[in-house]
């Protein structure tokens, strides 16, 4: 008879256990990723508004000038030369922009005033009208003079 081995005899593991284990670490992980860049993402960004004001053309170009509330809620306006946008500011300054021999003046508004006053650089002060547009604040104003001049400043 043979004594007793002081060593036990290793545990049969040939069971599920260590491979479910395997499997299981990086599904979790995984599972873990995906919804935490679910539950991290912002909430839908406010869409830009914009509404055309008025459009024209002169000889080739087509011109259009926008009323905008950009994604960060400023009011702005723009004016686009054959679609693609050209000048345009979110200040109060009037904007301008020369085709041929005609200046589009544009511009916004905070206040209420039915019409503004813009100085040109020839010195002639013009008045334009101003309109007020569906879900943006203040008011907006477009007209063409003849020549190429610049906007100076509103009076």
């Amino acid at each position: 008879m043979t004594a007793p081995s002081a060593t036990p005899k290793p545990a049969d593991r040939s069971g599920p256990g260590c491979l479910v284990a395997l499997i299981a670490l990086p599904v979790v992980v995984l599972l873990g990723v995906v919804i935490g860049t679910m539950l991290n993402r912002p909430d839908d960004a406010p869409e830009e508004e914009r509404t055309t004001l008025e459009s024209g053309g002169a000889g080739e170009v087509e011109w259009r000038v926008d009323a905008v509330r950009d994604v960060e809620g400023e009011l702005c306006t723009f004016l686009y030369r054959d679609g693609i946008q050209l000048t345009g500011a979110c200040a109060e300054e009037p904007q301008d922009a020369s085709f041929d021999d005609e200046t589009v003046v544009f511009g916004r508004i905070d206040g209420t005033d039915a019409s503004v006053r813009v100085e040109l650089s020839d010195g002639e002060v013009v008045e334009i009208p101003t309109r007020a547009v569906d879900g943006l604040d203040g008011r907006f104003y477009v007209t063409v003079v003849p020549g190429d001049l610049d906007a100076v400043t509103l009076r």
